[in-house]
């Protein structure tokens, strides 16, 4: 695996925990466009590696140090996870698939920085998983999946292909049983507020969870559908069931 240090970004700074996680985003613009911005001293933000449509590596800033590819982010009641990632950038503009190029050097750089670093497997995460209130990638494209079966990242054992979902919950419910869900939610990482309401903020953290583990679900409806931070989801009896599946793995 060739990776490409020419390129680099001046924005990072100093860590203060140890690397932990891998986070992953997509630019959602053009290659050249996303270097411009995450090398520019102004822009504020940056990744530690962007991988090209074609399968190449950039690394942009040295492991060793804190690129600011996260902002505010949570999981399992970690906070700032810009302190103990590694970011990696796909480029990507959000409303297709990635390359198996571009997602083969995303799982072979997984798992060098999974060795290198000694990351454990389940903290290869979206950025929408640790800001769900404010972040949608790597979107409903992304292959978790795919990953998976070189068991990087969190999976599911439920098989979808004749899968008939079932409303369980919608927008505005309020039950001991979502008090449950909301729980097992946060059992599983993310940030959520244990208030037994189908409120907003379980309505991101579910956009979150489907999006990375039933995305065919969201693909239903239309793209515009789920760029919208309006748009209202519902809780069903598969989502269910690939929850309880991986708290009990």
């Amino acid at each position: 695996m060739q990776i490409n240090t020419k390129i680099n970004s001046p924005n990072y700074s100093t860590r203060n925990s140890e690397i932990n996680f891998i986070i992953i985003h997509y630019t959602e613009m053009s290659f050249e466009g996303a270097i411009e911005r995450l090398c520019n001293s102004s822009s504020g933000v940056s990744c530690h590696y962007l991988i090209k449509v074609d399968g190449q590596i950039f690394q942009l800033v040295d492991d060793q140090y804190k690129a600011w590819h996260a902002g505010e982010s949570s999981w399992k009641e970690i906070q700032g996870l810009n302190d103990s990632s590694i970011g990696i950038e796909l480029d990507n503009m959000g409303h297709n698939f990635f390359s198996v190029a571009q997602m083969n050097s995303c799982i072979d750089l997984c798992q060098k920085l999974v060795y290198v670093h000694n990351i454990p497997r389940s903290n290869i995460l979206g950025h929408s998983d640790i800001a769900p209130a404010r972040k949608i990638d790597p979107g409903v494209f992304f292959e978790w999946q795919y990953l998976a079966k070189y068991k990087l990242g969190l999976w599911h054992n439920i098989d979808t292909v004749y899968a008939h979902p079932k409303t369980l919950f919608q927008f505005g419910n309020n039950s001991s049983e979502i008090l449950v869900l909301q729980s097992n939610l946060k059992k599983l990482g993310y940030m959520i507020q244990l208030t037994g309401v189908f409120d907003e903020q379980t309505n991101f953290v579910i956009r979150s969870f489907q999006a990375h583990f039933y995305s065919k679900l969201i693909r239903r409806h239309s793209m515009d559908f789920y760029y919208s931070n309006h748009s209202k989801y519902s809780w069903d009896s598969v989502s269910d069931k690939m929850l309880q599946n991986m708290l009990n793995l």
